[in-house]
């Protein structure tokens, strides 16, 4: 069993050589770009570990980089993100299930003489699988429409360098918020599936709509945003007799009933950055 492994590893480690050794073959005409690093995932090739690992070859040499990963890894791209002359790697990974695993940048620390990583931790956007050219530097993107950020890679740092949140309607005021502590209590007081409500005017028709409140424990969403925040589901039954549930747009942070209105109904925000919902005639739409 052991020398299968030995055997898999040494083949491995042969057709990499063989693989690189075309593409360097391919690159001789070309002008000299100082040294080149390319990054590979191989399962457990070092035969330390049973994880995924990243491999590198750098100036001819295939190399084992140290690094593990968590669970299932892929290469999203590969260039010189920070103008060292060494290229770097956007590695992707995932766990497998609903966890979203936050990706990383493998590079090669000069000083040190080693491969290392830049973790996109402890962010409030969920990063795209791809990179973009901003300011003559490669850079990474995450967010939607209404909030998004900007990184990039400096120093063996990830560093932001945009920030955007879509503003409140022009002289929007919050006349009523809903949270979840406000509406249940504590974590530790509150039951999942458990209802509140109350009563707000949206339409402005001089009676109250009722507003049902229904709590849900913080999950691990995969969204920074969100992780492990107690949230609601909302449901408005309407005065004239119909019911709108907003459950199908979005799990609610809080309900906040803003000043302004689309159509003769007031606009609502979620909690969430730059999301605002307006009415479009006959429901709610996240805008």
């Amino acid at each position: 069993m052991k020398q299968n492994k030995i055997n898999k590893i040494a083949a491995f480690l042969l057709i990499s050589l063989i693989v690189f050794s075309c593409a360097g073959n391919g690159k001789k005409n070309e002008e000299n770009k100082g040294p080149q690093i390319e990054y590979r995932v191989v399962e457990s090739a070092s035969g330390d570990v049973e994880s995924e690992e990243i491999w590198a070859t750098k100036d001819g040499q295939i190399q084992n980089t140290g690094i593990e990963v968590l669970g299932i890894a892929w290469i999203i791209d590969q260039h010189d993100y920070d103008g060292d002359g060494f290229e770097e790697a956007y590695v992707g990974q995932s766990s497998g299930g609903s966890a979203i695993l936050p990706p990383f940048i493998v590079f090669y620390d000069k000083e040190s003489n080693i491969f290392q990583k830049a973790e996109f931790k402890n962010f409030d956007v969920i990063l795209n699988d791809s990179v973009e050219e901003w300011n003559g530097k490669w850079s990474f993107t995450g967010g939607n429409e209404s909030h998004n950020e900007r990184f990039i890679f400096e120093g063996g740092r990830i560093m932001k360098v945009e920030s955007y949140t879509r503003p409140k309607p022009e002289g929007a005021e919050t006349l009523l918020t809903l949270s979840p502590s406000k509406m249940f209590g504590s974590e530790m007081e509150a039951e999942a599936g458990d209802k509140k409500t109350a009563s707000y005017d949206l339409d402005g028709d001089g009676k109250n709509e009722i507003i049902e409140c229904e709590y849900l424990h913080g999950i691990l969403w995969g969204d920074p945003e969100r992780d492990r925040k107690p949230t609601m589901h909302i449901t408005i039954y309407w005065s004239k007799g119909f019911t709108s549930d907003l459950t199908g747009e979005e799990y609610w942070l809080e309900m906040n009933v803003l000043s302004t209105k689309t159509n003769g109904v007031n606009d609502l925000t979620n909690g969430q950055k730059g999301v605002t919902y307006r009415w479009d005639g006959r429901q709610y739409k996240q805008q």
